[in-house]
Formats: C-alpha cells, sequence, structure tokens
C-alpha cells in the first residue's frame, strides 16, 4: 500500500489525535446498531463499511453522490449531548450542528474529511467521499491483438476512474474502495457427464479501475462488456457501460478419454486391473474432444514420461489401439490453433502391460452335475498367439482353439470321451516375447458316486 499524506497536517497534531483516540477508546460501546447516515438532497448516499464497536479509529464510510443540501446524522445510543469534530481538528468542536433527542445533524459542506461525534465520552468515526470527484467514465474496451493469447488475453480500457480512499482516525494509511467493476465475457467449459465443451457466462471484477487488465484467454469467440460501477448499481443510476467488437479466440484446450474393452474370459489373469493395460492384448478406444479454435489433435505414444522419443502419432478424433507388447506406454492428447500459434498438451494416460504366463491344469471332470472343474482351460496373461491341440493316446485330435480363453469341455463329436489320459501339445507367444512350447497330460476323472449329465 502506497503511503499518502492526505492532509496538510504537522506530526505534532497527528501524535495528539492519536493519544486522543486511544483516550476515547478506552471506553468500550456494545451497540450494533447503525449510527451514521447521510440524509437530504438528492438521496444519493451508500454506507461502504460500517462496524461498530470499532478499534481500528473508524466507525463507518459513507460515499455520496454530492454534498448539495445533504446533512450528516449521528444516532446516538441515548439522549446525551453529541459533540462534532473533524479528524483535523480534535479540540475546537463544529458549531453549526443540532440535536434533537438521541441524534444529531451537521450540514455536509466538506467531503474526503473524517468526522467524530462523541457522546458520554465516547468517540464515533466516520469517512465521507465524494463520488462526484472520482467518476467512473468509460469509452472503449478492447482485446490487444498484437500476438495470440495461448493463455492469457489483455483487456484495454478506454476511460477514467480515479482511486477513491478513506482514512481510520489513528492510522495515517490510506485504505482502498473497491469500486467492483465487471468485464463480462463468454467462454468454453467442459460438461464431464455430457462428454462436450459447453459456451458459459464469465464475469471477472476489478475492485479498481485499470487501463489493462488480463484474464485467462477465453476459448471461444466473444465480445467483452465493462460495466461499473458499485455505486451506480446502488443508486439506481445509468451505468458507464462498454464492449468490444467480436474477438476471435486462439486459446485451445482439450480433453481426452481412454476406454478399454476387456474380454470376459474368467481363466485370463488381470484381465480387469484398475488401471490401464494388464493382460495383453489390451485393447483401449481414445476419444479427443476440443474447443473451437482446434484445427488439429494428435494422439502420441512413447515410452518415456517425457515425451523425449515419440513413437507413434495418430491424427484421429477416435482411436482404437491394441497393446500386444508388454511394458509401460505414455499417450497423450496434443491439440494445436491454426498456424500452430497455440498448442495445448493433455496429461498423459498410462498403460501398463503385464509379462506373460501360461499354466496347464492336468485333471478335470467334464459333464458333472454340479459344473466344477469340469472344463479344462489354460490359466493365462499376456499371451498374444496361441494354439491349442489336444489328442487322445491314438493320435486322434479331440479339440483345437487358437482363443486362450476358450477351454475344452471333454467331449468330441459332441459326445463326453471316455475318462482316462489325453495329450495337450501348446505353441504360445507371450507380449514380453517369450516364446512357449507346452505338452503334457490330461486326466479326465470320472467319481462313481457323482452322476453324470445326461448327453
Amino acid at each position: 500500500m502506497r503511503y499518502i499524506k492526505k492532509h496538510d497536517m504537522k506530526l505534532l497534531s497527528y501524535s495528539i489525535r492519536r493519544g486522543l483516540s486511544l483516550l476515547f477508546l478506552l471506553s468500550f460501546f456494545m451497540g450494533t446498531a447503525q449510527r451514521f447516515s447521510v440524509e437530504g438532497g438528492d438521496g444519493l448516499a451508500y454506507t461502504y463499511f460500517e462496524e461498530y464497536p470499532s478499534t481500528s479509529g473508524l466507525n463507518a464510510v459513507i460515499v455520496v453522490y454530492g454534498t448539495s443540501g445533504k446533512s450528516l446524522r449521528f444516532d446516538g445510543p441515548n439522549t446525551s449531548a453529541i459533540t462534532w469534530y473533524t479528524f483535523d481538528d480534535v479540540v475546537n468542536p463544529i458549531t453549526n450542528a443540532t440535536q434533537t433527542a438521541h441524534y444529531s445533524t451537521l450540514p455536509l459542506t466538506q467531503s474526503e474529511c473524517g468526522y467524530v461525534a462523541v457522546q458520554n465520552g465516547t468517540p464515533y468515526y466516520v469517512w465521507i467521499i465524494d463520488y462526484i470527484k472520482y467518476p467512473l467514465i468509460l469509452s472503449s474496451v478492447s482485446v490487444a491483438e498484437d500476438a495470440p493469447a495461448c493463455d492469457v488475453a489483455t483487456v484495454h480500457i478506454e476511460g477514467t476512474g480515479d482511486e477513491m480512499v478513506y482514512y481510520a482516525f489513528n492510522s495515517m494509511l490510506p485504505h482502498e474502495v473497491n469500486r467492483d467493476i465487471t468485464i463480462s465475457y463468454n467462454t468454453l467449459q467442459w460438461n464431464e457427464s455430457a462428454l462436450q465443451y459447453e459456451e458459459i457466462p464469465r464475469t471477472e471484477t476489478l475492485n479498481q479501475f485499470s487501463a489493462t487488465y488480463p484474464i485467462t484467454a477465453p476459448l471461444c469467440n466473444t465480445t467483452f462488456t465493462v460495466e461499473g460501477d458499485l455505486f451506480l448499481r446502488a443508486w439506481g443510476l445509468p451505468l458507464q457501460s462498454v464492449t468490444s467488437a467480436e474477438y476471435v479466440t486462439y486459446a485451445v484446450e482439450a480433453q481426452g478419454i481412454a476406454t478399454q474393452t476387456y474380454r470376459d474370459a474368467e481363466n485370463e489373469i488381470d484381465r480387469q486391473p484398475e488401471s490401464l493395460g494388464g493382460s495383453a492384448p489390451a485393447e483401449i478406444e481414445f476419444d479427443a474432444y476440443y474447443t473451437d479454435a482446434v484445427t488439429h489433435v494428435e494422439w502420441q505414444f512413447s515410452r518415456n514420461q517425457d515425451f523425449s522419443d515419440i513413437m507413434r502419432r495418430y491424427n484421429d478424433d477416435v482411436l482404437r489401439y491394441t497393446f500386444r507388447e508388454e511394458g509401460t506406454y505414455y499417450v497423450r492428447l496434443v491439440a494445436v490453433s491454426n498456424n500452430e500459434s497455440c498448442v495445448y498438451e493433455g496429461e498423459p494416460f498410462v498403460i501398463t502391460i503385464g509379462t506373460s504366463s501360461l499354466e496347464m491344469p492336468n485333471a478335470f471332470s467334464p459333464g458333472t452335475i454340479d459344473g466344477k472343474n469340469d472344463e479344462w482351460k489354460v490359466a493365462y496373461k499376456s499371451i498374444v498367439e496361441f494354439r491349442c491341440w489336444i489328442f487322445d493316446k491314438w493320435g486322434v485330435q479331440m479339440y483345437y482353439s487358437e482363443n486362450p480363453g476358450d477351454g475344452w469341455d471333454g467331449k468330441h463329436n459332441g459326445r463326453l470321451v471316455s475318462p482316462g489320459v489325453y495329450y495337450y501339445v501348446i505353441e504360445a507367444r507371450g507380449a514380453d516375447g517369450v516364446e512357449y512350447k507346452r505338452n503334457g497330460h490330461i486326466n479326465i476323472l470320472r467319481s462313481r458316486n457323482n452322476k453324470q449329465k445326461q448327453q
């Protein structure tokens, strides 16, 4: 905060005022009712600040629209005599005040100054500001176009609106009055449930008039309206308002959605991991959604988290990709505006494909009524190539499959085979490059105490 000496006062006078303030504050007033008000004239007055009791040396700040015909009124807690002073002179009371019962009025001939009303030794402080001395005048508004605004757009406001300040009785430091000047425009916002960007209004508030004001660059073409201020709104007077020509946006943003397709094979290990990936082949769909200024999108694939080495690029709004190799992949969506002036890089998706495994059971009991252990299936993870043959002891092929998620139900030509020993041969390859060549025997069990399903 800047140090400002509002009045031409001597340091000695300030010391006396500060001492008197501390003395007055020893008498603590516990009431909460409004004490200061302005009446008469055009009636345009606004209580900007009010605090009772106060230890700051200020109970209220009132902004008036001119002082002509207006009086400052103080409502005391009782009918005792009320004496008025100014902040500049706490020795000589003001003589043209009048009192009726519990309240006293004082012709408002000065502004940008403080008044003190004292009753029963208790002081009450008010600062008066005349708005007419600091009018808000808006001439035009525009947005800088000397360079594409990718993150921040600078709003230029032509006009005036000098700073309005007030002082406490026991302080020489100024306090700014907020004018609440608004800048309104439209932008886009991502709607997660609707999976789309939607145009929404946005308003930012300036506490003080400023010739330039940076805002987050809007994501759609829009106009900017500057309007104010707080006091004109409160008094119902015509607002100062200016609107820019249409602003053409360069800012871009995008949202990427990754959805994995899971298989139903219960014998596949890690087929539905908590994060993307798991058992290969992992099928993932990437969907791109982006804002108006985007002219180019790209899905980038890398083994490095910093994308220092990009292994694949795809320019699809909807990309379906199958991960077949073990390891960790990073995929991000990049959106670019016209002439590549603005670039948006989304947070990367992390896809982790696990190492392969393949295990074969050696016995099962097909056709049982309880349905337990009635199908021969391998337990597998990240198997990307698979061929399985099952033969009887004479070398007759009973079963063949290229899908590790399938299983043999113990039937040949639609009928359950006889109990005994059968043989499998498996050739497979894992996502990690491991080659599997497996063979072994399968025991088909048939319990005498367990009835079989009807053929």
